[in-house]
């Protein structure tokens, strides 16, 4: 008692705790928040909650072989148990990385091991749920979660449901009162805060809906008739594959096309380097698009202003609005470009366009800020984006298809800086379509290769 009393104190006296009127990360608004964010600066309270863990993780008589931080806050805390007791211990990525092993955990797994989740503070215990989630799908069994702080809102009783037992350091009581003591608190403060923790508000668990969505549930789902239309192609064709025909030959296109057709729900194309280019090559791609029942993909990656961009997309050489069902579009010009296409494509209602928010490109520099951005240019055009090109799928943006490129069975890079990744790991990372290029392709039997992709 001596030591959790202690303990507290020096929290408070680093002001983790703070009292007036905040907006959590919820939306709720609260009268306390706490802040251990702060216990890095102090390196000697840092080995004091890791030994506080570790006693606790004996006292309940914990099994583990190998321990995970959740990020950010907890990690240093979990590292320093790690290195103080000899424990093996894994890091959990929020997101893969774009390149090297793009593991969403790291470190040396064994299937099978007991894994102990640390964790700073816990609400609704959300960040622990999506860690366990990550883990377990690694081989790791996860029945534990040891936190500094629990806020009594729902967490208990959430990660209970997911088979996880909380062991807490603290609940918000105990760093209340210890800040009571501490501090010369007025009595309407104490007041309001015990009303706020009396009603114990209950932060449930968001939790995806998309994962226990069916393609055909999706496409009724959906409103934009591009959108409903790919779903309902995958669906019927039983097959999510994309494949990328880039040749220099119009002949030669047209003849992958015609053989890929059936096993594909689109063709993406980079019309403009076609060495013979000639507009009936766009009109026989829409023949055999309607033969084979699949979408026309141009990968035009428009990305000017919006004056420039509507003429790029309905007149020229290649008047791509006329024949492609699908665009891709960068975000970098802002939403202008994407009203512009909007005008542009008016008299069709069978139009949309995909923003690239990830490449499979080295050294890419499409960062979160960037991904943020786009996500939200998405969003306040449901009505003409339909989804984006991305390595991943962004939480709880359910409403979007998501294309991942640089999908190849046998290779992992070339030599110009593209980085590959297996069908199984596409759609682990939640690609609804995968896009296969070079595998396909330049493999000796196409058609063969493509129903290989497909039904794996």
């Amino acid at each position: 008692m001596e030591k959790k009393t202690e303990l507290l104190s020096r929290l408070i006296n680093i002001g983790v705790f703070k009292v007036g009127e905040f907006t959590l990360k919820s939306g709720v608004i609260s009268p306390i928040y706490i802040d251990l964010r702060q216990i890095i600066h102090y390196p000697d309270l840092v080995h004091c909650i890791a030994e506080a863990v570790h006693e606790k993780k004996i006292e309940r008589n914990i099994k583990v072989e190998v321990l995970c931080g959740v990020p950010y806050t907890a990690l240093p805390i979990a590292s320093v148990v790690s290195v103080l007791h000899n424990i093996p211990m894994v890091l959990r990525r929020k997101e893969a990385k774009s390149y090297g092993t793009k593991k969403m955990v790291e470190g040396v797994l064994k299937e099978g091991d007991n894994c102990l989740i640390i964790e700073d503070i816990v609400s609704s215990g959300s960040s622990v749920i999506e860690t366990a989630e990550t883990l377990r799908k690694e081989g790791l069994i996860v029945t534990d979660c040891i936190v500094v702080l629990n806020r009594m809102q729902g967490g208990l009783e959430n990660l209970k449901k997911e088979g996880i037992c909380l062991h807490s350091l603290f609940d918000i009581h105990d760093i209340f009162d210890s800040y009571c003591t501490v501090n010369k608190v007025k009595a309407t403060v104490i007041e309001n805060v015990k009303l706020y923790l009396e009603k114990n508000i209950y932060i449930p668990v968001k939790k995806l809906q998309s994962k226990f969505l069916t393609f055909a549930e999706r496409a009724e789902k959906m409103n934009q008739p591009v959108a409903k239309k790919l779903f309902e192609i995958i669906r019927k064709k039983k097959s999510n594959l994309c494949v990328a025909v880039d040749t220099v030959h119009a002949e030669e296109l047209l003849k992958l096309v015609d053989d890929l057709g059936p096993y594909v729900c689109m063709i993406k194309t980079h019309i403009d380097i076609l060495e013979d280019f000639h507009s009936s090559v766009t009109e026989k791609l829409s023949k055999l698009a309607e033969k084979h029942n699949f979408l026309l993909f141009e990968d035009r990656k428009f990305a000017d202003i919006g004056n420039t961009v509507v003429h790029q997309y309905e007149s020229g050489l290649y008047k791509v609005k006329q024949w492609a069902d699908i665009v891709t579009v960068h975000g970098l010009p802002g939403s202008g470009i994407i009203n512009a296409l909007k005008t542009a494509a008016k008299d069709y209602k069978d139009r949309a366009c995909v923003l690239i928010a990830e490449m499979s490109t080295k050294g890419a520099l499409t960062n979160n800020a960037y991904k943020e951005s786009i996500i939200e240019m998405a969003e306040n055009h449901p009505d003409f984006v339909i989804g984006f090109v991305s390595q991943h799928k962004f939480p709880e943006k359910d409403a979007f298809i998501y294309m991942c490129p640089g999908v190849n069975i046998k290779h992992s890079g070339d030599t110009l800086g593209q980085q590959y990744k297996s069908p199984e790991e596409a759609v682990k990372d939640g690609a609804d379509v995968i896009i296969v290029g070079r595998g396909i392709c330049s493999s000796d039997n196409v058609i063969k290769t493509a129903n290989e992709y497909k039904t794996r």
